[in-house]
């Protein structure tokens, strides 16, 4: 597969502006013959400066990342807030093209939802950076790099407040939209070191799609010549999971994090400050999670031949 990242460059000020693009970059080892890998790049300064100016109340979090997303182009009409008893979410679309030049590639009639999901809300006793304003700041990140071209399915950017935030989304879906989630990728406490997954966070209803997510990642990290992420399983730091209502009622999810054992007493605490952030490992993180974002969108085949069917109703 050939891997096309289209860097664009932008003004480290509170407002980003977009310059001219720089010619696309190709995977050398890519056979000629393999498809191809799109999006846009952000600039290292660009990521870094909108992760290191933390705001303390979920209020401004809020508005900051409204800004993000209008700034990285996310248009009014698909962005808005969602409120809820105790807080607001906010979620940003990126539907799916109405039409491809290749006829097996699904049109938006057609198309399933890939929803990236994120806590934004102001935990423990430092500048909560960690936990988690490094996954909620991603998300408009991403968006931006899956713009620079027609995509298969609908993403759903979903920045919430807390779990009782993830709540309220999913209660906003009808049981069509539940059905039509193709998989939930969660983002917590990124940039401390290289990402790691875990399926199953504690009481997790196992669901078919699930090693499906996993085949994607490992497809991700071998189109960028890396390593395939380890399975990890959060400690006690682990505390909001925006997943399990998802779970519960067996929709494929999967958790990216990167806390490791020596790291698990950071998040939350009062060492939970940008000064603890890796900004190499975060700003390498983009770049793998917009290629993990895009293989999602355009699967390389799994064992079946198969997408992960829809899941079943029932809860557990």
């Amino acid at each position: 597969m050939r891997i096309f990242v289209i860097t664009l460059a932008l003004l480290a000020a509170a407002s980003a502006q977009t310059h001219s693009p720089q010619p696309a970059h190709r995977s050398p080892a890519a056979p000629p013959n393999q498809k191809s890998i799109v999006f846009w790049d952000m600039s290292r300064s660009s990521v870094v400066f909108l992760l290191k100016h933390v705001p303390q109340t979920n209020p401004l979090r809020l508005a900051q990342l409204r800004q993000a997303y209008i700034d990285l182009q996310c248009s009014k009409s698909d962005l808005r807030e969602q409120a809820f008893p105790g807080g607001t979410n906010l979620l940003c679309t990126l539907p799916a093209a109405s039409t491809f030049p290749n006829e097996a590639t699904p049109t938006a009639a057609g198309s399933k939802t890939i929803l990236f999901i994120a806590n934004y809300r102001h935990e423990g006793a430092g500048q909560s950076v960690i936990d988690n304003w490094s996954g909620a700041i991603m998300l408009p990140f991403l968006y931006h790099a899956l713009v620079a071209a027609p995509r298969a399915h609908t993403f759903l950017f979903a920045d919430v407040e807390g779990e009782a935030g993830a709540k309220a989304l999913f209660d906003s879906f009808s049981r069509l939209q539940r059905n039509n989630i193709l998989g939930v990728v969660a983002l917590d406490c990124l940039g401390l070191g290289p990402v790691q997954y875990y399926l199953s966070p504690f009481d997790s209803f196992n669901t078919p799609g699930r090693d499906w997510l996993i085949h994607q990642l490992q497809q991700a990290a071998i189109f960028q010549h890396l390593d395939t992420p380890p399975s990890a399983i959060p400690g006690g730091w682990f505390k909001i999971d925006v997943t399990r209502e998802f779970r519960y009622h067996s929709i494929p999810s999967v958790l990216l994090d990167s806390v490791t054992w020596k790291d698990r007493n950071l998040p939350g605490s009062v060492r939970d400050v940008y000064a603890s952030i890796n900004p190499d490992a975060y700003y390498r993180t983009f770049s793998r999670l917009a290629t993990y974002a895009v293989v999602l969108d355009n699967p390389w085949p799994s064992p079946t031949g198969e997408l992960p069917p829809s899941p079943s109703p029932r809860r557990r």
